[in-house]
């Protein structure tokens, strides 16, 4: 895979899944005692980081995939970009709400996780705006509404 050759979109997410499977191990949670200190990683942290993150990095292993040829994932109307998209979103959700149901001890971690996981979810909306998709489309998912 030549990496020059990728969008800017794809660039961000890629990265931006690569820097969340390294930020799972890195301190969220911080409390220094003067003697020490105590921290806690994305699985300490809780199911909302650990499984937010965990979507984010399912949404750039999709755009990974579909960039490496292996496959082309579609989910009934859904293609591969909106649904990188779908996950991103609901991991940059699930993180924020770990960071509003525990604002106390929050260190690098938590941000680099927020902000990571919206950086897949930017790089799946640039994507799905290149292949001439939007958000619109996700209306004729729910069907006609009455």
């Amino acid at each position: 895979m030549d990496f020059g050759k990728l969008s800017t979109g794809m660039k961000i997410a890629l990265i931006s899944g690569v820097v969340l499977i390294i930020n799972l191990f890195l301190p969220w949670y911080r409390v220094d005692f003067g003697i020490g200190s105590v921290s806690a990683n994305a699985f300490d942290a809780g199911f909302l980081a650990w499984f937010g993150s965990l979507l984010a990095i399912a949404g750039a292993v999709l755009l990974l995939l579909k960039v490496l040829g292996t496959t082309e994932i579609n989910a009934g109307p859904l293609k591969t970009e909106q649904l990188a998209f779908l996950l991103a979103v609901a991991g940059v959700i699930l993180v924020l709400l770990r960071f509003l149901t525990e604002t106390s001890s929050v260190f690098l971690g938590l941000f680099l996780g927020i902000a990571a996981c919206a950086g897949v979810a930017y790089g799946a909306f640039t994507e799905m705006k290149a292949h001439g998709m939007d958000l619109d489309d996700f209306k004729s998912i729910g069907g006609s509404g009455d």
